[in-house]
């Protein structure tokens, strides 16, 4: 972990998230032929909390209160989140799931708004607005309609506690070691979905080999992902994690264009305008401070 942190800018360690994301819907797909949701979830999460108590052993004693109050705030929006789309997933599409879950993006100025007073820069804002509009394109408008009913409100919330995750992880990043606060974030996890699996879930268990390389792979890619966003978001700002955060989309288009999928002009558009976004408010911030180092006079 200590080569990582020192060769890896806290940025690219988002993109790595997000690739990482984007790959896991085709070992999810397969692993959930073997494991019912909730057990997969309650599994891979017990399985991260596993591998980093293993990399932490001993230091494991110098877990804090702290550590703990924040392992379980951003651990207990990371459930809800999930625990929420699969509830609506139950009455409404899964077109319609991805899209609602998808208003996490403009839900993390919002909230950061009403919560910390904190208004985003103008550039970071329309940025924001352009990547929600390409995962919009990603995710094929014209397959939306909406009814209003109970699950779309669900998942509406659901994109609530995703938004509320990433504000909890900047929040406490700086107050707490990344590796502990990962491994409190992942037991959290991992007591909530098991829980809920033994008490709401007709439980499937019908693994094949392929599903335990598929869970073993994504066990790894929790603990890495939660450890990343943990240590990147020291440095990183929410709205800025959230923007790289809607590569997210674009990955899974990649690598399901890869395996053999479709790929639309509204997934290469949207695709272009994530990434255009990211780019843009990426460089434009420095590059106007540049110019005013350069041309003092322009500033007044």
């Amino acid at each position: 972990m200590n080569f990582f942190t020192r060769h890896v800018r806290p940025e690219w360690a988002l993109v790595m998230v997000t690739a990482l994301w984007g790959a896991s819907f085709i070992l999810l797909s397969i692993s959930l032929k073997g494991l019912s949701p909730a057990l997969l979830v309650a599994l891979r999460f017990i399985g991260g909390a596993l591998v980093m108590a293993l990399i932490l052993r001993s230091r494991l004693l110098n877990l804090r209160k702290e550590d703990w109050i924040a392992g379980f705030s951003a651990g207990s929006c990371i459930f809800l989140g999930y625990f929420l789309q699969t509830v609506g997933l139950q009455t409404i599409s899964s077109s319609i799931s991805a899209f609602l879950t998808a208003l996490y993006v403009p839900f993390v100025p919002l909230f950061q708004l009403i919560l910390f007073r904190k208004r985003p820069g103008l550039i970071v804002s329309c940025g924001i607005l352009t990547a929600f509009l390409g995962m919009i394109l990603i995710m094929d408008p014209s397959r939306i309609s909406f009814s209003g009913n109970f699950g779309e409100w669900i998942t509406i919330a659901s994109a609530c506690f995703c938004a509320l995750e990433i504000l909890v992880l900047s929040h406490f990043a700086n107050k707490c070691d990344p590796m502990l606060f990962c491994f409190t974030q992942l037991s959290t996890v991992a007591m909530w979905s098991t829980l809920y699996c033994l008490t709401f879930e007709d439980i499937r268990f019908a693994p094949t080999g392929a599903t335990f390389i598929c869970l073993a792979i994504l066990i790894g890619m929790i603990a890495f992902n939660q450890f990343a966003m943990s240590w990147a978001q020291k440095s990183v700002s929410a709205t800025r994690a959230v923007l790289i955060y809607t590569l997210e989309p674009v990955f899974a288009g990649l690598i399901g264009w890869l395996v053999g999928e479709h790929m639309g002009w509204n997934t290469l558009a949207g695709g272009a305008l994530v990434v255009l976004s990211i780019l843009v408010s990426s460089w434009l911030p420095g590059y106007l401070k540049s110019r005013k180092r350069l041309n003092p006079s322009e500033a007044s």
